[in-house]
């Protein structure tokens, strides 16, 4: 996927100068140079690096018969703690109640996710991955590894490292606020 051409994609913002901050030391990276066109708008690179990670997961997703990388990221959800209500699941995810409820049934209708009543509240459902939608988790995650290799082959396997520690590290820190789908 190629970037875009448009002048948003070309972003140039100066970031704030901080007082006792050395610039020219604070603009070496695993130490190389960055280059002086670099845009410096962190939510914006942010987003940017999120749109195409994104995409790329949204073709994968969509080529082994899923809606998208939305699916995906459920099931895989549902794979790692069992048990949780569908509120609950919403509320971790950070998606609307009436999103998540569409986006299970379809799930459920592709047999890959079930629902049963939660034994402590009648009016609570708990969704849970079937067989094949760990199956099918498991396939895409194995293609989400290539997809991931292929948009980050331009850097060093240092680079990678410490870019998925700098990445955990920063995601880490917060509590989690807003959707992450």
């Amino acid at each position: 996927m190629s970037a875009p051409s448009s002048p948003s994609a070309k972003l140039l913002v100066e970031p704030s100068a901080k007082p006792g901050v050395d610039r020219a030391a604070g603009s070496q990276l695993a130490g190389s140079q960055l280059a002086e066109s670099q845009p410096a708008d962190l939510t914006w690179l942010l987003n940017r690096a999120a749109a195409r990670m994104r995409g790329e997961l949204d073709t994968v997703a969509r080529g082994h018969g899923l809606a998208g990388v939305r699916d995906w990221i459920v099931l895989t959800a549902l794979g790692v703690e069992s048990g949780r209500t569908q509120l609950q699941l919403g509320r971790e995810l950070g998606v609307d109640k009436t999103t998540l409820t569409s986006l299970l049934d379809r799930l459920e209708g592709d047999e890959l996710v079930v629902r049963r009543l939660d034994p402590r509240d009648r009016r609570a459902r708990i969704p849970e991955v079937t067989a094949a939608g760990r199956r099918l988790q498991a396939r895409i995650a194995a293609a989400r590894d290539e997809a991931e290799a292929r948009l980050l082959a331009a850097f060093s396997l240092d680079e990678q490292r410490l870019l998925r520690a700098l990445l955990t590290r920063l995601a880490d820190s917060t509590a989690a606020s807003g959707p992450c789908l």
